[in-house]
């Protein structure tokens, strides 16, 4: 049933492109059109319309004397994010087994993607009344210690950027920030302590301290302690919060 359901899901002109990228990277040889579609057993004008598409994006590069394509330098670009991804939650682990030990908290490693961060890594609180955060969780950067600290570390252009229509600011809970306004002022006292407090602003029982983790003068990603309000309390995310930084200092020195 659910394989069923995945194929009523596929969307089947990125299927399509998909399969041409592979075709790409498989051929060592700068390939035409008209042997793409041979081979693929595509139309030469959803070939066309397709590749067109990738050589606007730069993941296909054509030879302008042939007129053939082969993979361009984006797609090594994508390989090298990911790898970097990969090297980045390698070397936490230790650290976030170890903070989790430490606090008997759910130890957290996530990036800032757009207005959002995403979890790469979490190692939960060995405790029966726990956070449950998984690894791909994606969660409003304005409301979580982990955001707002990354947050915190961007530059002023990106930040208007990301927030550039001035709209109103989702509230998660009655705690969460709300405007702009506001937020930017947080952000700045939060980037002159160096680290950012979520005293249920994502969720009601849920409190977090988090700090950031640089890599070439820049906040690559950030690293938390989150756990349930009435165990982790102010006075104990205080406790941690010199540990929290000493291992974030460790970490990107390795950098």
């Amino acid at each position: 049933m659910e394989k069923q359901t995945g194929k009523k899901e596929r969307i089947k002109s990125i299927d399509k492109a998909l399969d041409l990228l592979e075709f790409l990277s498989v051929n060592e040889q700068e390939t035409g059109i008209t042997e793409i579609s041979k081979k693929l057993h595509m139309g030469l004008s959803t070939v066309h319309r397709i590749i067109t598409t990738l050589k606007s994006r730069g993941y296909v590069i054509q030879n302008q004397q042939t007129t053939k394509y082969r993979l361009g330098i984006k797609l090594f670009a994508l390989g090298c994010a990911v790898q970097s991804t990969k090297r980045l939650v390698e070397i936490t682990k230790p650290y976030l087994r170890q903070l989790s030990q430490v606090t008997n908290e759910t130890a957290n490693l996530a990036i800032l993607e757009g207005k959002e961060v995403i979890y790469l890594d979490t190692i939960e609180s060995p405790e029966i009344l726990r956070t449950e955060i998984m690894a791909g969780t994606r969660t409003p950067a304005h409301c979580t210690a982990l955001g707002k600290v990354l947050l915190a570390f961007i530059s002023d252009g990106e930040f208007e950027s990301l927030y550039k229509n001035d709209e109103p600011l989702t509230s998660l809970t009655s705690n969460s920030i709300a405007s702009l306004e506001e937020l930017k002022k947080h952000l700045k006292k939060v980037k002159e302590q160096g680290y950012a407090l979520d005293r249920e602003e994502y969720k009601i029982g849920i409190n977090c301290i988090g700090v950031p983790i640089f890599g070439r003068n820049e906040a690559i990603a950030a690293i938390s302690i989150t756990g349930p309000a009435s165990r982790f309390t102010l006075d104990k995310m205080e406790k941690v919060k010199d540990e929290l930084i000493t291992i974030s200092k460790k970490i990107s020195n390795q950098f």
